[in-house]
């Protein structure tokens, strides 16, 4: 009997022993479980490519800690000993993934995972290891769907004071739309995830660095600062994940890179310590660090942005009331718009790879994402995709199964269970006509990756014979702009505002560079009161106000003594200089009257104001 016949043959006999059976009282699922209980993937031990697994069991060896963040002691013997490259290959260490210049004594190990917290424990209780910590995951800080730029008073502050040319500002996420119109060529861009391209297939990070940084011109929006310069670090994979060592080495990479502001929209509810330490060496090396508040709408903290040397940013919506994702905490710094906000993405989509061919397909709703360096298989042909038509060369592969009627009336489910119980990887389901087309296995499971592909591709793929290599990722294919909501939203208004502030106001050469601490405390003191009066655990110091912080550095650095920022110095000013100099000190460089950046209100001030006052107009 030919095999299509004998395939048909065992349908009926399947439809027909499932009607006996329910005609018999045996409970029929609505849904499948996720392994069927006489399926060999029942059987102990039996793991898809090594037998089977489940996908709990995958997910949880994928988030085995792979590196060690060690940080040793200054002037720690590492040539011999303990700590010697040789002792430290026999505990289990592979290799050096990076040093962290910024953090000195700080390097980062790549180690055999199921070793891993054995050699961080080893590790911390060796002399001249001052600690050693387990790597962990980062998330982005964005829910699903930007405006505030008139908000933050973005556009007022611009024709006063500029644009923000020539500060960096580093943008530290799931990577950049390289090609977007609207988004400034890239002055920098390294991919800190291994095996990633900086492209940003998640969106998060070209939405973030949008608001920020998107180009004046006549397409689309306008981010808070939009001649300043883009340092892109691609430290989020494209799930919008990242290990913490590349988000360290992200922002050693920022600072080494002269980046004056590093925007990080994501954040976890734990950190290790060498996070810290990185953030705060940032800001003494000069580089203001800001980032997401968090968005599960409570008092948890995030980190970096529960860090005292970060500035933890919440969100409002376009009637600046506080958004209720929004979490509310003692050390958040100010509030900036997060709900609605518009900004650039990439378009973005799977497509099926094989030797110089890229071909667009579609995802099979409710399965498994593709990884996020995609996956890379030999392809077999399973026919129909019944159970006999998977051969057992499937196992940790990828099933190329034909479209056909007994398919459609059976469900997609049906085929990825088979997949799963042959032990295939992924699967790959070609059209029976002309085109693509699109499939739901009708609820959220997790089964196996799945997509669709037409028919042309699907023969082509079947051309290449069993056991070619094909590949399953993601790809960009085009721009667009979209609505996204959460406090990853929230704070690029405030770096792009940082970046304004760093970029107008530059003190004359003989004078301190103006400092981050001044940057943030500026901010944060014309901040648009929100909430209960004063600072508050929902809106911090209150809504950003970028023309108002313009104001206040206007009259300490461009115009010393125009403490009210209406272009003469005069009593007014005068009155206000001397109730600062009463005060005398400055709680940092260029604040209160201190218009030579000592921190100090005194009588050296003094004779700036007098001079400025002498001249009567500001220049």
């Amino acid at each position: 009997m030919p095999h299509a016949l004998l395939r048909r043959a065992a349908v009926a006999a399947v439809l027909a022993c499932a009607g006996s059976l329910a005609l018999a009282g045996v409970p029929t699922r609505s849904r499948p479980n996720a392994i069927f209980l006489n399926a060999p993937a029942a059987r102990e031990g039996d793991q898809p490519g090594r037998g089977f697994i489940t996908l709990d069991q995958i997910a949880a060896e994928l988030n085995k800690p792979a590196r060690v963040l060690v940080r040793f002691e200054p002037f720690a013997d590492r040539a011999a000993g303990p700590l010697s490259d040789a002792s430290l290959q026999s505990l289990g260490v592979e290799r050096v993934e990076s040093t962290i210049d910024l953090v000195p004594g700080l390097t980062i190990f790549n180690v055999d995972p199921d070793r891993a917290p054995a050699i961080a424990q080893a590790l911390s209780a060796t002399p001249g290891v001052r600690y050693a910590e387990l790597d962990g995951m980062a998330h982005k800080m964005a829910q699903s769907t930007p405006y505030g730029i008139t908000m933050v008073k973005a556009p007022s502050f611009w024709p006063k004071f500029g644009k923000g040319n020539g500060t960096r500002l580093a943008v530290l996420d799931s990577g950049l739309d390289l090609t977007h119109p609207d988004l400034p060529v890239a002055t920098l861009a390294q991919s800190f995830v291994a095996g990633l391209s900086v492209d940003d297939i998640d969106q998060h990070g070209s939405h973030v660095a949008g608001t920020a940084l998107a180009l004046d011109n006549t397409l689309g929006v306008v981010g808070v600062a939009p001649q300043a310069q883009l340092l892109v670090g691609k430290v989020l994979n494209n799930q919008g994940g990242g290990l913490w060592s590349d988000i360290i080495a992200g922002i050693n990479w920022a600072v080494a890179n002269n980046a004056k502001v590093i925007n990080m929209s994501l954040g976890g509810p734990s950190a290790p310590q060498s996070l810290q330490d990185a953030c705060d060496a940032a800001l003494a090396a000069g580089t203001l660090v800001v980032a997401a508040a968090g968005n599960d709408g409570d008092t948890s903290l995030e980190y970096p942005g529960a860090y005292a040397s970060v500035m933890a940013i919440a969100a409002v919506d376009e009637n600046r009331a506080w958004a209720d994702f929004s979490n509310h905490r003692p050390d958040v710094s100010v509030a900036a718009p997060g709900v609605a906000v518009l900004s650039t993405v990439p378009l973005s989509t799977l497509a099926v790879k094989w030797g110089n061919t890229t071909k667009l397909a579609n995802k099979v709703l409710g399965t498994a994402d593709v990884p996020a360096r995609g996956f890379t298989g030999k392809v077999y042909d399973c026919a129909e995709g019944f159970l006999f038509d998977f051969p057992s060369t499937v196992r940790g592969e990828i099933a190329l199964v034909q479209r056909s009627f007994l398919s459609d009336l059976l469900g997609v489910d049906f085929i990825n269970q088979n997949a799963w119980d042959a032990g295939a990887y992924a699967v790959i389901l070609m059209n029976n006509t002309s085109g693509n087309f699109t499939a739901d296995i009708g609820y959220d499971e997790n089964f196996r990756p799945a997509v669709t592909v037409s028919q042309a591709d699907g023969n082509a793929i079947l051309a290449l014979g069993d056991g070619a290599t094909v590949t399953i990722a993601q790809t960009a294919n085009g721009h667009d702009y979209d609505l996204f909501d959460g406090t990853s939203m929230a704070t690029p208004h405030v770096a792009g505002a940082a970046a304004l502030l760093f970029s107008a106001f530059k003190p004359a050469p003989n004078l301190p560079a103006l400092p981050p601490q001044t940057v943030r405390y500026v901010l944060e003191r014309t901040a648009s009161d929100a909430g209960t009066p004063g600072r508050d655990d929902y809106f911090g110091h209150g809504i950003i106000n970028a023309e108002a912080a313009g104001n206040y550095l206007h009259g300490r650095i461009k115009c010393p003594g125009d403490l009210n920022a209406d272009n003469i110095v005069d009593d007014l000013d005068f009155q206000q200089f001397v109730a600062f100099y009463n005060t005398l000190t400055a709680p940092a460089k260029y604040t209160n009257a201190d218009f030579n950046g000592d921190s100090l209100t005194d009588d050296t001030d003094f004779q700036v104001f007098v001079v400025s006052y002498d001249a009567v107009l500001c220049p």
